[in-house]
């Protein structure tokens, strides 16, 4: 466990950056601010998320752009930058009086300002400081979204309904940046290129991997893309959209509050049990397993009378899909294309969740209210759940299985 021992403190602000970045914020606690936000401007509750939509949809934009500067720049002055950014951008949020024009303008500006706080800064400095135990430090950062995920939905609740959903806006970005921007300043580090002098590392193979070109003329990389712009499309449409699913069951705001942070908890174990499992089982055969399991928690969810206890196994499930989702995505990036151009390659792929992210909360509302209700989405979603553990599978060996066969 040297790694470890040598990596924790990059590691453990990798995991507070994870938490407080602009992935997390949103994801984990939008669907708390539509009632309010649509109650007072008279929105609809597709209008509302389709900031959301925006948001991610920038990532074709944000993502290679962050990950290319990244390469060039070093992750530790991107992914401050981005804490701060991020932190301006949700304080901007709470000023809106009611334009939707300037409300998309301003989710524009929260995805331009917060890039550097995406996952690919967090997670690349990863690579030289992990190799053995890579899957299980990747698990650790991502569990960020985790404990992001436990602690928001109260808050932000409270917030709310104690002071309004402007002051909610700027406690959680004010929040994060006090909390995030000390931890990531003194412990962010990349691992110095001197390192390489001592005699264990003088052992260690040279890092490999291909371009960012290269890789995207590789049948994997759309595979990869087009398996987590399946499965992302599920995820966060029920994240997003589960205060309102679990509204429609008949649930109060403060027994989903409790749901969302027992999700948020079970999030944090599925990063960690991830991790582990793909340092040592073939990583595309965990992914498959674990997707079966919100499958299973949205046939539950449409063909039965939902209890609290129901409710919340149906919320482990799909939290333990949700931990699964993004440590794939920068694991399997490094494990098929190798860490050379980690950052670059990830910038790419990312878009592709990003988009699916983005487009997801919205789709899911507008069925909703096209055909009454949520069942019929969340019918459809178990078609893509589906399809998403075929593509899985479909990635093959790892590229040093197959050039030593």
């Amino acid at each position: 466990m040297s790694e470890f021992k040598h990596g924790w403190k990059p590691l453990a602000a990798a995991t507070i950056g994870t938490m407080c970045g602009i992935f997390t914020l949103t994801n984990y606690s939008q669907g708390f601010f539509v009632g309010p936000v649509t109650t007072e401007f008279g929105w609809s509750a597709p209008q509302f998320f389709l900031s959301y939509t925006v948001l991610m949809c920038l990532g074709l934009l944000t993502g290679p752009w962050i990950g290319s500067i990244a390469e060039r720049r070093g992750l530790r002055m991107v992914g401050i930058i981005g804490l701060i950014g991020h932190s301006l951008g949700y304080f901007l949020l709470s000023f809106n009086t009611g334009s939707l024009p300037l409300w998309y303008l301003t989710w524009a500006l929260v995805a331009i300002l917060g890039a550097g706080s995406l996952p690919i800064v967090w997670t690349g400095v990863l690579n030289n400081w992990f190799s053995k135990h890579r899957g299980k430090a990747i698990g650790i950062t991502m569990a960020g979204t985790g404990l992001g995920a436990f602690l928001l939905p109260p808050m932000v609740e409270y917030l709310i309904s104690n002071h309004g959903w402007r002051t909610a806006y700027r406690g959680i970005g004010i929040g994060a940046l006090v909390v995030s921007l000390p931890i990531v300043f003194a412990l962010f580090k990349e691992k110095p290129a001197s390192d390489v002098g001592s005699q264990e590392a003088a052992k260690q193979p040279e890092v490999w991997g291909v371009t960012r070109a290269q890789a995207m003329r590789t049948a994997r990389f759309w595979i990869l893309g087009a398996v987590l712009f399946t499965t992302v499309i599920v995820i966060a449409g029920m994240l997003s959209n589960f205060e309102r699913i679990m509204s429609e069951r008949g649930f109060e705001r403060s027994s989903i509050a409790q749901l969302a942070a027992v999700m948020g908890l079970t999030v944090i174990l599925g990063r960690i049990l991830v991790g582990a499992l793909v340092d040592r089982f073939w990583a595309p055969g965990v992914a498959a397993c674990f997707f079966a399991l919100p499958t299973v928690a949205l046939l539950i969810l449409i063909n039965t009378d939902v209890t609290f206890m129901m409710a919340m196994f149906i919320g482990i499930l799909v939290g333990l899909a949700a931990g699964a989702e993004l440590d794939m995505l920068a694991y399997l990036t490094g494990r098929y294309f190798g860490p050379a151009h980690y950052p670059a390659i990830f910038g790419a792929i990312i878009a592709f969740f990003t988009v699916g992210a983005g487009i997801a909360p919205p789709l899911f509302g507008g069925l909703a209210q096209a055909h009454g209700g949520y069942n019929y989405v969340l019918t459809l979603s178990i078609g893509l759940l589906a399809f998403s553990i075929l593509l899985f599978l479909a990635l093959g060996k790892y590229p040093d299985q197959e050039k030593a066969e």
